[in-house]
């Protein structure tokens, strides 16, 4: 066992390193175009990347660096811009649901607590967002430069800059939830109620998801709608194939900048690991062996001392990230890739076993007075047991869904090739593979939930989180590889650089694409997993909820089933309606007009389109919001506390279904498109590449195939049941 001061020193210690570590890499470099000689030098360094026989046809060589370095800066100013917008609406956002809602909800004696908490994880995340939106500009700024240099380069600069750039959220999450527990602690002291401690923590997740939520929600909506207006116009103008150059200055803009914005699973991440550290206090304050012991931090943090263990090995790890030599870029990139997980999983199970040394040899689980559900003794072999459990999980379920969804295998290649029969084939047969496959990972999920609870009961599901989410540092990084080498891509042909870096990053892209799945199955499993902790300590707070399926219950059942398909289909309207609009809105500044016109672009576009149609998305994000927070508190407050957790059971039940069906269906209809894209055999066939073009638009606007679907929606729905489950306890 640790003790309270160990805690304090290795906590501290080494989440500062971690953001040290970020924010040298961060401040010692370019990544920005804030002054003149920044935009001069990218103008500089951007023309010694032109091939004088490629481009001496078109006497671009002088006009072109230029170009895009206006191109670049206007998309940063655009970002900053939605930035602010998000910014505001959060603050706005924030203090509502703080005024009329949670001081409601909370309990008596915990609304300062709550306050506290709420606020910190707000600041917390906006904190968060500015530096993801920062990276993911400043790391495809020079992209094309490493990419001139070699494959290895470019693997180094995006791996390394999405693996720092997780450890600093990771660092920054977990050193102010130190905070946090210790202030709580101090203001629960006088406290007769455990519950009201985990209440004013909960504040702290829930204070990061209700801000986070735009960021995340607002610009995926936006990203998702232009891009998918963008697809349409450029392939259809370019005869399905490459940028050109009779496209408007602004679609080009539109393009990259709502690439960028579509993919937002670092903001996923940061969720999870928001519930990670706070999840402890929350549901450990069923042991009194946890909550009235004095060594209170070192109990509750041991957990903690084995995920930080963990990102010290994953840190060793990464600056091995280019170790396998290949002089193929395609094989390279995979081998390497493909390295970096294996030694992770395996140093995983290795620090699983600390929690033997972090957690107390045997504890009570349960109500000291026997008044609850239950009491029983849970012993630390059994929470590592369970640690066990989640990474052998987390790695079946990875090389499962790359098995479905990558390219290099024939699932996704039949996918695509199917097209030659006839069109919309490869969308049924995607969703065929979708819905069919996501019984594997629900029954995989489901037999691990109930293993670990027979185990260790909420412990034990606790110590399956540790496990399953123990690599998502790694999965973080490669997630932006894949990602961003795609914008780089994208960016080079726009460029017309030489061809040695669009042949590198074209074979980096064609391998990188198919590790994104890793990070999105791990988000959706790791927030299925908080949500069953979530609804499990709710359960215990009430005391004498027992699952019936009476009429008030079954009624919060029907009403969570129906509020995950809401969200679903108002988050897929607007999409559609931005998509729309920007492809017929005659009011969409030269969107689709061939004339370029850099000036007006740079003010019409950066300033009012995409904030004005980033406003747009964020009404509709607020609407799903309200429409959960008044199916919870209608349901709790009129049939009681065993209706509301009925509606957080169904919710949670169909969320899951939809996340693992629609990883698969988006994610095979994206890789599908990009097997055609880049082979050189299915190019030749415009009609089965048009086809799977619209498949992998269906995939991205309806199934999200970017990311996950609702997981702040149904994160939400959990949160503010546990923190009013005192109120709807007394309105049964």
């Amino acid at each position: 066992m640790f003790t309270d001061l160990s805690v304090y020193l290795i906590v501290s210690i080494f989440c500062v390193l971690a953001i040290a570590l970020f924010l040298m890499g961060f401040l010692g470099t370019s990544f920005s175009i804030k002054q003149e000689d920044d935009y001069q030098n990218l103008i500089i360094d951007y023309g010694n990347l032109y091939d004088e026989q490629e481009i001496d046809e078109q006497n671009w060589k002088q006009e072109l660096p230029a170009y895009m370095a206006t191109y670049l800066q206007t998309i940063e100013i655009t970002l900053k811009e939605l930035y602010l917008n998000q910014l505001i609406i959060t603050i706005i956002t924030s203090g509502g649901f703080l005024l009329i809602i949670a001081s409601w909800l909370t309990p008596s004696g915990t609304f300062w607590g709550f306050f506290i908490s709420y606020f910190w994880g707000t600041i917390i995340t906006c904190i968060i967002a500015y530096l993801i939106i920062a990276v993911k500009i400043g790391t495809l700024l020079r992209i094309p430069q490493k990419a001139f240099i070699g494959k290895e380069d470019v693997l180094k600069w995006i791996y390394g800059n999405g693996f720092f750039t997780a450890l600093f959220i990771g660092g920054i999450i977990t050193l102010n939830s130190l905070f946090i527990v210790l202030i709580m602690k101090a203001m629960s002291v006088q406290s007769t109620k455990p519950e009201n401690y985990a209440i004013m923590i909960s504040g702290f997740p829930l204070g990061m998801l209700i801000s986070g939520i735009y960021f995340r929600e607002g610009m995926s909506v936006t990203g998702r709608g232009i891009q998918a207006a963008c697809d349409l116009m450029i392939k259809k103008e370019q005869n399905l194939g490459e940028f050109g150059n009779n496209l408007s200055y602004t679609t080009k803009i539109a393009a990259g900048m709502s690439s960028l914005l579509a993919e937002v699973n670092f903001f996923d991440s940061m969720l999870v690991l928001s519930l990670f550290v706070s999840m402890p206090s929350i549901v450990l304050v069923n042991s009194v062996d946890y909550h009235y012991s004095d060594n209170f931090i070192g109990k509750m943090f041991g957990i903690q001392i084995v995920f930080i263990l963990s990102w010290i090995g994953q840190l060793l790890i990464s600056f091995l990230s280019h170790i396998l030599k290949n002089d193929d870029a395609v094989a390279f990139t995979a081998n390497n890739v493909r390295c970096q997980i294996l030694m992770s999983i395996f140093l995983s199970l290795c620090f699983v076993i600390f929690s033997l040394l972090s957690l107390p040899k045997e504890f009570e689980f349960g109500d000291k007075d026997y008044t609850q559900i239950y009491r029983e003794k849970v012993f630390n072999r059994d929470f590592m047991g369970c640690g066990f459990i989640g990474i052998v999980v987390s790695a079946i379920l990875i090389i499962y869904y790359e098995y479905l969804t990558s390219h290099g295998y024939s699932v996704a290649q039949k996918v695509a090739l199917v097209s030659y029969k006839a069109p919309t084939l490869n969308i049924i047969q995607a969703y065929s593979i979708g819905n069919i496959g996501q019984i594997i990972p629900a029954l995989l999920i489901a037999l691990s939930l109930f293993i670990s609870y027979k185990l260790a009961s909420l412990v034990g599901i606790l110590g399956l989180f540790l496990g399953y989410i123990l690599n998502i540092y790694i999965l973080m990084a490669i997630s932006m590889l894949g990602t961003l080498s795609g914008d780089g891509l994208k960016l080079s042909f726009l460029a017309q650089f030489t061809n040695n870096i669009k042949d590198r990053l074209h074979s980096i892209t064609w391998a990188a694409k198919n590790y994104i799945v890793w990070l999105k199955i791990t988000n959706a499993g790791g927030l299925i997993i908080a949500a069953i902790l979530i609804i499990g300590t709710s359960i215990f707070f009430s005391k004498t909820f027992i699952l019936q399926l009476n009429g008030y219950n079954l009624f919060g059942f029907l009403i969570g089933f129906g509020l995950a398909y809401y969200n679903k289909g108002l988050t897929i309207f607007i999409v559609k309606t931005i998509c729309e609009e920007a492809l017929y809105d005659e009011k969409s500044y030269q969107l689709r007009k061939n004339k370029p016109d850099e000036e007006v672009a740079l003010e019409n576009f950066s300033y009012t389109y995409f904030p004005l149609k980033n406003r747009q998305g964020n009404y509709y994000v607020l609407v799903n919001l309200l429409s959960c927070t008044i199916a919870v508190l209608f349901t709790g407050i009129i049939f009681g506390h065993g209706a509301s957790i009925s509606l957080a059971i169904s919710n949670l039940f169909i969320n899951a279904i939809m996340m693992f069906q629609s990883i698969l269906t988006g994610t095979v209809l994206k890789n599908a498109f990009i097997y055609n894209s880049y082979d050189q055999q299915q190019q030749e066939t415009s009609q089965v590449l048009s086809v799977n073009l619209y498949g992998d638009i269906q995939g991205q606007t309806i199934e999200e195939s970017q990311n996950i679907q609702n997981p702040y929606y149904m994160i939400y729905i959990m949160l503010i049941t546990l923190v009013g489950i005192e109120l709807f306890k007394h309105n049964s």
